[in-house]
Protein backbone atom coordinates (compact mmCIF):
# COMPACT_ATOMS: atom_id res chain seq x y z
CA UNK A 1 0.00 0.00 0.00
CA UNK A 2 0.97 3.66 -0.45
CA UNK A 3 0.96 6.57 1.01
CA UNK A 4 -1.58 4.23 3.48
CA UNK A 5 -0.74 2.89 7.05
CA UNK A 6 -0.06 -1.22 7.04
CA UNK A 7 -3.61 16.29 -11.34
CA UNK A 8 -5.45 17.18 -12.03
CA UNK A 9 -8.55 19.80 -11.54
CA UNK A 10 -8.99 19.69 -14.98
CA UNK A 11 -9.54 17.13 -17.43
CA UNK A 12 -5.94 16.21 -18.96
CA UNK A 13 -5.17 16.67 -22.83
CA UNK A 14 -5.84 12.34 -22.88
CA UNK A 15 -8.68 12.65 -21.20
CA UNK A 16 -10.45 15.41 -23.24
CA UNK A 17 -9.54 12.98 -26.78
CA UNK A 18 -10.71 10.58 -25.36
CA UNK A 19 -14.25 12.13 -24.63
CA UNK A 20 -14.11 13.05 -28.01
CA UNK A 21 -13.87 9.61 -28.87
CA UNK A 22 -16.54 8.43 -27.70
CA UNK A 23 -9.29 -2.31 -0.59
CA UNK A 24 -11.54 -0.82 2.11
CA UNK A 25 -8.17 -1.19 4.09
CA UNK A 26 -9.78 0.30 7.03
CA UNK A 27 -9.83 4.00 7.85
CA UNK A 28 -6.58 4.42 7.88
CA UNK A 29 -6.22 6.72 10.76
CA UNK A 30 -9.64 8.66 9.30
CA UNK A 31 -11.12 11.27 11.74
CA UNK A 32 -14.36 10.57 12.44
CA UNK A 33 -16.96 13.62 12.64
CA UNK A 34 -18.15 14.60 15.87
CA UNK A 35 -20.71 13.79 17.33
CA UNK A 36 -23.20 15.29 20.09
CA UNK A 37 -25.47 13.25 22.41
CA UNK A 38 -28.93 15.22 23.04
CA UNK A 39 -29.67 14.08 26.51
CA UNK A 40 -28.87 11.69 29.19
CA UNK A 41 -29.76 7.93 28.82
CA UNK A 42 -30.66 8.95 24.63
CA UNK A 43 -29.20 7.16 22.46
CA UNK A 44 -29.62 9.97 19.37
CA UNK A 45 -26.97 11.53 18.09
CA UNK A 46 -26.26 14.46 15.50
CA UNK A 47 -23.05 13.61 13.37
CA UNK A 48 -21.59 17.16 12.31
CA UNK A 49 -20.95 17.13 8.65
CA UNK A 50 -17.18 18.35 7.47
CA UNK A 51 -16.65 22.21 6.65
CA UNK A 52 -16.97 22.54 3.01
CA UNK A 53 -16.62 26.18 2.49
CA UNK A 54 -18.36 27.68 -0.52
CA UNK A 55 -18.64 25.46 -3.53
CA UNK A 56 -19.61 27.66 -6.12
CA UNK A 57 -22.00 24.84 -7.06
CA UNK A 58 -24.14 25.95 -3.89
CA UNK A 59 -23.86 29.40 -4.51
CA UNK A 60 -27.03 29.27 -6.94
CA UNK A 61 -30.31 27.35 -5.93
CA UNK A 62 -30.72 24.47 -7.90
CA UNK A 63 -32.47 20.89 -8.12
CA UNK A 64 -30.95 18.36 -10.68
CA UNK A 65 -26.54 19.07 -9.05
CA UNK A 66 -27.71 17.00 -6.19
CA UNK A 67 -29.27 14.56 -8.06
CA UNK A 68 -26.52 14.03 -10.24
CA UNK A 69 -23.58 14.02 -7.03
CA UNK A 70 -25.93 11.67 -5.67
CA UNK A 71 -25.50 9.37 -8.18
CA UNK A 72 -21.38 9.95 -8.25
CA UNK A 73 -22.02 9.00 -4.93
CA UNK A 74 -23.17 5.58 -6.04
CA UNK A 75 -20.40 5.71 -8.96
CA UNK A 76 -23.22 5.07 -11.39
CA UNK A 77 -21.20 7.63 -14.17
CA UNK A 78 -23.82 7.12 -16.70
CA UNK A 79 -26.71 8.42 -14.41
CA UNK A 80 -24.92 11.13 -12.82
CA UNK A 81 -24.15 12.69 -16.24
CA UNK A 82 -27.58 12.60 -17.84
CA UNK A 83 -28.10 14.61 -14.48
CA UNK A 84 -25.63 17.14 -15.34
CA UNK A 85 -26.77 18.05 -18.26
CA UNK A 86 -30.36 18.82 -16.62
CA UNK A 87 -28.68 21.07 -14.10
CA UNK A 88 -26.83 22.76 -17.40
CA UNK A 89 -30.16 23.41 -18.64
CA UNK A 90 -31.94 24.27 -15.85
CA UNK A 91 -29.20 26.68 -14.61
CA UNK A 92 -28.51 28.40 -18.07
CA UNK A 93 -33.00 28.93 -18.65
CA UNK A 94 -32.26 30.80 -15.16
CA UNK A 95 -29.41 32.61 -16.21
CA UNK A 96 -31.29 33.53 -19.37
CA UNK A 97 -33.69 35.31 -17.48
CA UNK A 98 -31.63 36.54 -14.75
CA UNK A 99 -28.34 36.06 -15.88
CA UNK A 100 -24.99 36.33 -13.08
CA UNK A 101 -21.95 35.40 -12.80
CA UNK A 102 -22.59 32.93 -9.92
CA UNK A 103 -25.09 31.44 -12.11
CA UNK A 104 -22.62 31.28 -15.09
CA UNK A 105 -19.56 29.45 -12.65
CA UNK A 106 -22.57 26.73 -11.73
CA UNK A 107 -23.35 26.30 -15.19
CA UNK A 108 -19.27 25.36 -15.86
CA UNK A 109 -18.82 23.05 -12.88
CA UNK A 110 -22.02 21.44 -13.88
CA UNK A 111 -20.82 20.88 -17.09
CA UNK A 112 -17.17 20.07 -16.57
CA UNK A 113 -18.82 17.73 -14.23
CA UNK A 114 -20.56 15.77 -16.99
CA UNK A 115 -17.44 15.22 -18.95
CA UNK A 116 -16.21 13.77 -15.97
CA UNK A 117 -18.98 11.62 -14.98
CA UNK A 118 -18.87 10.28 -19.05
CA UNK A 119 -15.35 9.56 -18.89
CA UNK A 120 -15.30 7.95 -15.88
CA UNK A 121 -18.39 5.59 -17.21
CA UNK A 122 -16.40 5.14 -20.90
CA UNK A 123 -13.22 4.16 -18.69
CA UNK A 124 -15.59 1.11 -16.88
CA UNK A 125 -16.56 -0.26 -20.24
CA UNK A 126 -14.59 -3.25 -21.46
CA UNK A 127 -12.12 -2.67 -24.36
CA UNK A 128 -9.38 -4.28 -26.26
CA UNK A 129 -6.09 -4.62 -24.94
CA UNK A 130 -4.50 -1.47 -25.61
CA UNK A 131 -0.34 -0.72 -25.64
CA UNK A 132 1.08 -0.23 -21.94
CA UNK A 133 1.42 3.15 -22.54
CA UNK A 134 -1.98 3.87 -22.77
CA UNK A 135 -2.84 1.80 -20.03
CA UNK A 136 -1.10 3.52 -17.83
CA UNK A 137 -1.87 6.85 -18.55
CA UNK A 138 -5.42 5.60 -18.63
CA UNK A 139 -5.46 3.98 -15.06
CA UNK A 140 -3.64 7.26 -13.96
CA UNK A 141 -6.10 9.25 -15.52
CA UNK A 142 -9.30 7.36 -13.95
CA UNK A 143 -7.95 7.95 -10.52
CA UNK A 144 -7.81 11.79 -10.88
CA UNK A 145 -11.12 11.87 -12.33
CA UNK A 146 -12.39 9.80 -9.20
CA UNK A 147 -10.34 11.96 -6.64
CA UNK A 148 -12.65 15.10 -8.11
CA UNK A 149 -15.94 12.99 -7.88
CA UNK A 150 -14.75 12.15 -4.52
CA UNK A 151 -14.56 15.83 -4.01
CA UNK A 152 -17.81 16.94 -5.45
CA UNK A 153 -19.41 14.72 -3.06
CA UNK A 154 -17.64 15.78 -0.34
CA UNK A 155 -18.69 19.70 -1.14
CA UNK A 156 -22.27 18.91 -1.39
CA UNK A 157 -22.76 16.26 1.39
CA UNK A 158 -20.10 17.10 3.94
CA UNK A 159 -19.08 13.72 4.12
CA UNK A 160 -16.71 11.25 2.11
CA UNK A 161 -18.19 7.92 1.94
CA UNK A 162 -16.45 4.79 2.91
CA UNK A 163 -17.06 3.12 -0.44
CA UNK A 164 -15.99 6.09 -2.83
CA UNK A 165 -12.75 6.56 -0.15
CA UNK A 166 -11.65 3.00 -0.83
CA UNK A 167 -12.70 2.65 -4.63
CA UNK A 168 -10.71 5.96 -5.04
CA UNK A 169 -7.34 4.67 -3.14
CA UNK A 170 -7.34 1.39 -4.41
CA UNK A 171 -7.57 3.38 -8.51
CA UNK A 172 -3.94 5.27 -7.01
CA UNK A 173 -3.22 2.21 -5.52
CA UNK A 174 -3.37 0.61 -9.29
CA UNK A 175 -2.07 3.54 -11.01
CA UNK A 176 1.39 3.46 -8.99
CA UNK A 177 1.97 0.12 -9.72
CA UNK A 178 1.41 0.55 -13.07
CA UNK A 179 3.74 3.92 -13.17
CA UNK A 180 6.29 2.65 -11.11
CA UNK A 181 9.15 2.75 -14.06
CA UNK A 182 7.65 6.05 -15.07
CA UNK A 183 9.89 9.73 -14.29
CA UNK A 184 9.71 11.10 -10.31
CA UNK A 185 7.52 13.68 -11.20
CA UNK A 186 4.59 10.91 -12.28
CA UNK A 187 5.07 9.15 -8.93
CA UNK A 188 5.21 12.39 -7.26
CA UNK A 189 1.48 13.18 -8.55
CA UNK A 190 0.20 9.76 -7.35
CA UNK A 191 1.44 10.29 -3.76
CA UNK A 192 0.60 14.44 -3.92
CA UNK A 193 -3.29 13.35 -4.93
CA UNK A 194 -3.24 10.41 -2.92
CA UNK A 195 -2.16 12.67 0.29
CA UNK A 196 -5.53 15.19 -1.00
CA UNK A 197 -8.09 12.12 -1.17
CA UNK A 198 -6.79 11.21 2.42
CA UNK A 199 -6.94 14.54 3.70
CA UNK A 200 -10.18 15.36 2.45
CA UNK A 201 -11.38 12.14 4.29
CA UNK A 202 -9.92 13.57 7.84
CA UNK A 203 -7.13 10.83 7.44
CA UNK A 204 -4.59 13.30 8.40
CA UNK A 205 -1.79 10.29 9.31
CA UNK A 206 -2.22 8.92 5.52
CA UNK A 207 -2.14 11.97 4.39
CA UNK A 208 0.55 13.24 5.82
CA UNK A 209 2.54 9.73 5.14
CA UNK A 210 1.73 9.96 1.53
CA UNK A 211 3.21 13.46 1.59
CA UNK A 212 6.21 12.30 2.99
CA UNK A 213 7.32 9.85 -0.45
CA UNK A 214 7.78 12.90 -1.86
CA UNK A 215 11.63 14.48 -1.85
CA UNK A 216 12.30 17.74 -1.65
CA UNK A 217 13.49 18.27 -5.39
CA UNK A 218 10.53 17.17 -6.24
CA UNK A 219 8.23 19.50 -3.98
CA UNK A 220 10.01 22.50 -5.54
CA UNK A 221 9.80 21.28 -9.43
CA UNK A 222 6.99 23.41 -11.11
CA UNK A 223 5.54 20.73 -11.97
CA UNK A 224 4.43 19.81 -8.67
CA UNK A 225 3.25 22.89 -7.68
CA UNK A 226 -0.56 22.54 -8.67
CA UNK A 227 -0.53 18.77 -6.73
CA UNK A 228 1.50 20.46 -3.51
CA UNK A 229 -1.32 22.80 -3.74
CA UNK A 230 -4.01 20.53 -4.00
CA UNK A 231 -2.50 18.06 -1.08
CA UNK A 232 -2.19 21.16 1.45
CA UNK A 233 -5.81 22.57 0.59
CA UNK A 234 -6.40 19.07 1.48
CA UNK A 235 -4.29 18.97 4.91
CA UNK A 236 -6.01 22.45 5.53
CA UNK A 237 -2.85 24.30 5.38
CA UNK A 238 -3.85 27.42 3.48
CA UNK A 239 -0.97 29.50 3.22
CA UNK A 240 1.23 26.69 2.26
CA UNK A 241 -1.78 25.94 -0.36
CA UNK A 242 -1.86 29.38 -1.41
CA UNK A 243 2.17 29.51 -1.77
CA UNK A 244 1.79 26.40 -4.60
CA UNK A 245 -1.10 27.71 -6.36
CA UNK A 246 0.27 31.16 -7.19
CA UNK A 247 3.66 29.12 -8.01
CA UNK A 248 1.86 27.15 -10.27
CA UNK A 249 -0.34 30.37 -11.55
CA UNK A 250 2.49 32.36 -12.91
CA UNK A 251 3.87 29.68 -15.58
CA UNK A 252 1.58 30.88 -17.97
CA UNK A 253 -1.69 29.36 -17.75
CA UNK A 254 -3.92 29.78 -20.04
CA UNK A 255 -7.48 31.64 -19.05
CA UNK A 256 -9.44 28.71 -20.18
CA UNK A 257 -7.49 26.60 -17.69
CA UNK A 258 -7.20 29.44 -14.97
CA UNK A 259 -11.31 29.05 -15.27
CA UNK A 260 -11.13 25.41 -14.89
CA UNK A 261 -9.19 25.58 -12.12
CA UNK A 262 -10.98 27.94 -10.17
CA UNK A 263 -13.84 25.64 -10.34
CA UNK A 264 -12.43 23.34 -8.61
CA UNK A 265 -13.91 21.93 -4.87
CA UNK A 266 -10.26 22.11 -3.57
CA UNK A 267 -10.38 25.40 -3.02
CA UNK A 268 -13.69 25.64 -1.47
CA UNK A 269 -12.31 26.79 1.91
CA UNK A 270 -9.95 28.79 0.28
CA UNK A 271 -12.67 30.97 -1.05
CA UNK A 272 -13.56 34.70 0.18
CA UNK A 273 -9.59 34.34 1.20
CA UNK A 274 -8.28 38.03 0.13
CA UNK A 275 -5.11 36.00 -1.72
CA UNK A 276 -6.99 33.47 -3.71
CA UNK A 277 -9.83 36.23 -4.41
CA UNK A 278 -6.75 38.01 -6.23
CA UNK A 279 -5.43 35.39 -7.90
CA UNK A 280 -8.24 34.65 -9.29
CA UNK A 281 -9.52 38.07 -9.86
CA UNK A 282 -9.57 38.06 -13.62
CA UNK A 283 -11.48 34.78 -13.50
CA UNK A 284 -13.66 35.44 -10.77
CA UNK A 285 -15.64 38.36 -12.10
CA UNK A 286 -15.66 37.21 -16.05
CA UNK A 287 -18.60 36.58 -18.11
CA UNK A 288 -18.45 33.98 -20.68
Amino acid sequence: MIGSPPVSNCLSPMALGMLALMNDGGAGGRTAPPTATIAAQSTTAVVATMAVGHPVERAVPGRAFPLAVAQDRQRRWSEAAALYQQAVTEWSADARVHPTVALEHAIQKAERERQRSVMLANLDLPRPRQPDSVNRAMTLERARLLRTKLMVVRANSGAVPDALYAHTRQAFEQAFKSNEAQPATVQSEIYLLLCAVHGAAGARDAARLALAHVPSEQRRMPASALPMAICFAALGDEPAALDYLEAHLRQRIDAFTQRELFLANDWDLLRGDPRFENLFASVASARY
